[in-house]
């Protein structure tokens, strides 16, 4: 991809952008004139499933957005079904790129600055990574967008639509989404720790449509905590909390050895926890540990689950210590709930955890408007 084609793909987003928002100001719920006038039916119905869906296929959802992208700046000279160039000797169109790269250099950061729902990557997962057309017929799993996101493909090239208008109808739907987010958090002034407790096990409990966050807020619950223990325990004096690394970030990548992480003054890994939602610890999951942990000075390394199955059976037991035994390190496996408490007993002030954890909230990219909505409900003490 050339200089000139990124250049002309950020135009295209902020023309599309430019539009959504005349529109969007408007404060018309149910209609975009600009893309309903040209756009069909079938099209503005996919488009609005895959609207309705963007928090929950983050990696489809920032898919299409590539590829629309690049049909509006590129037009008919480019078939954007053929996403890879190992496949685009098989259409008299090819593009030249492979398009997860602009995915990751170009819409992810244009996306994320506008406060909009992405991935890192539209072909972050292996089922859109397949070398094949994105065609009607494709044949990988991915999931309940399935439908929706290839008749989106052939809407474009099949049927000819207008990449900018789909543009402007995912865009305007995002600034919807946006704004629906951006509702004040409750901040409990409680500090009683068994209450405190309870607010965040229902939280983590609550029936939400989009369980990946849902599985994001322990993270959460645990590093406001850490944000605190830090400052208050002689243990972490000298020490440093690392900022957390975005959810769809996998360690392989970004080098974490857990889901939060604790620093020395020179840069090594003092302390670490890695956080399972809903799945009990198991040995495959402490020898992954183990893997993870060799060649770095970690002191203490914790594995917490919301699972109510936490305690250690005997295989995770024996594997505990072996490497205490071999690598040095306390490996300790608990439950996130029993850990909470404990951590909040330590605390001068409990409830210094709330205004962080309502920080996180609001600004981790993993966290939809049902997480939110819930934690207010939760706060004044309407759950049903």
């Amino acid at each position: 991809m050339t200089k000139d084609i990124e250049v002309a793909i950020i135009t295209e987003l902020d023309r599309a952008l430019d539009i959504a928002e005349a529109y969007f100001v408007l404060k018309q719920k149910d209609i975009i004139p600009y893309s309903t006038s040209r756009l069909n039916n079938n099209f503005i119905a996919a488009l609005d499933e895959m609207s309705a869906k963007c928090s929950k296929a983050t990696t489809g959802f920032t898919n299409l957005i590539t590829s629309l992208a690049i049909k509006a700046a590129l037009g008919d000279s480019v078939d954007i079904r053929y996403h890879q160039t190992q496949i685009q000797s098989q259409t008299d169109r090819p593009a030249g790129f492979n398009f997860r790269g602009v995915s990751e250099k170009v819409i992810y950061f244009w996306l994320s600055t506008h406060e909009f729902v992405c991935a890192k990557s539209g072909w972050q997962t292996r089922t859109f990574e397949r070398p094949k057309p994105y065609m009607l017929n494709y044949d990988e799993n991915i999931g309940d967008i399935k439908d929706a996101f290839l008749t989106c493909y052939d809407q474009i090239e099949g049927h000819r639509q207008d990449a900018l208008a789909a543009l402007v109808f995912l865009l305007w739907r995002q600034l919807q989404l946006r704004d629906a987010m951006r509702i004040a958090l409750a901040i409990p002034t409680i500090s009683d720790v068994l209450q405190i407790t309870g607010y965040f096990q229902l939280h983590f409990n609550h029936r939400y449509s989009d369980t990946r966050g849902a599985s994001r807020l322990p993270v959460l619950a645990l590093y406001s905590l850490y944000e605190v223990l830090v400052k208050e325990l002689n243990r972490y004096d000298g020490k440093t909390l690392k900022p957390l690394e975005a959810h769809s970030a996998a360690d392989s990548r970004t080098g974490a050895l857990g889901d939060i992480e604790v620093v020395n003054p020179d840069g090594t890994i003092f302390e670490v926890l890695e956080i399972k939602h809903g799945i009990a610890i198991s040995k495959e999951i402490v020898e992954s540990v183990k893997r993870k942990i060799r060649g770095n000075s970690v002191s203490r390394y914790y594995v917490l689950t919301t699972h109510n199955q936490h305690e250690p059976n005997a295989g995770v037991f024996e594997e505990i210590e072996n490497i205490k035994k071999s690598l040095g390190c306390q490996l300790i496996v608990n439950g996130v709930i029993p850990s909470i408490r404990y951590y909040l007993r330590m605390l001068s002030n409990p409830c210094l955890v709330f205004p962080l954890y309502a920080d996180l909230l609001s600004t981790d990219t993993a966290i939809a408007f049902e997480h939110k909505d819930a934690w207010n409900k939760i706060a004044i003490g309407d759950v049903r």
